[in-house]
């Protein structure tokens, strides 16, 4: 054995297990602080300079309402999307427009407004019997439905005469919801 090997083993026994864990371990330490670390710190700083050159822009404040004003502001936006008592007559129009649309024969109708004291929307039923096959007038009920998002059915009678006519003589109550003057 050449000299150099005798010292390793020598200094080797020396330090026992513990001991070469521990040069190992600082081994490891002083490699990751060389490849990994030291690289790092140039980044670093390119960072700290941009932040630096960069003007503080404070984040605009958004204020925060109380829960009760913002209940108040979500359901002043949800009236809002009804119609008022003075657009009620261009919705009986498009009602009417519908039913000549399917085909369906309009007798007189029934109007009442309900209003209560307490609410903020009025109530305008519509009661229209009319006389038509079954499919005109599930056609003008989904129409109604999709095309006056403000108004409801309330109550559908349906009578049907003889089995071979194919008509029935329906009488339909639609709600109008409508907004009080304020």
């Amino acid at each position: 054995m050449d000299a150099m090997t005798w010292k390793i083993r020598h200094l080797t026994r020396r330090l026992g297990p513990a001991g070469l864990t521990g040069i190992t371990l600082l081994a490891v330490t002083l490699a990751v602080l060389f490849i990994g670390i030291l690289p790092l710190r140039d980044e670093i700083d390119s960072l700290r300079t941009e932040l630096a050159a960069r003007p503080l822009n404070p984040l605009p404040v958004v204020p925060v309402l109380p829960p009760d004003q913002i209940l108040a502001q979500e359901l002043a936006v949800f009236q809002a999307r009804f119609p008022t008592v003075d657009e009620l007559s261009d919705e009986l129009d498009a009602l009417f427009i519908l039913t000549r649309d399917k085909g369906l024969e309009l007798n007189k109708g029934e109007y009442a407004l309900v209003e209560k004291a307490g609410g903020a929307l009025r109530r305008f039923e519509v009661t229209l019997p009319v006389t038509g096959t079954y499919s005109q007038i599930h056609g003008l009920i989904l129409d109604v439905l999709e095309k006056l998002p403000s108004t409801a059915l309330a109550d559908i009678a349906l009578e049907r005469g003889k089995v071979a006519d194919g008509q029935a003589a329906v009488i339909l109550r639609f709600v109008f919801f409508v907004r009080k003057r304020t």
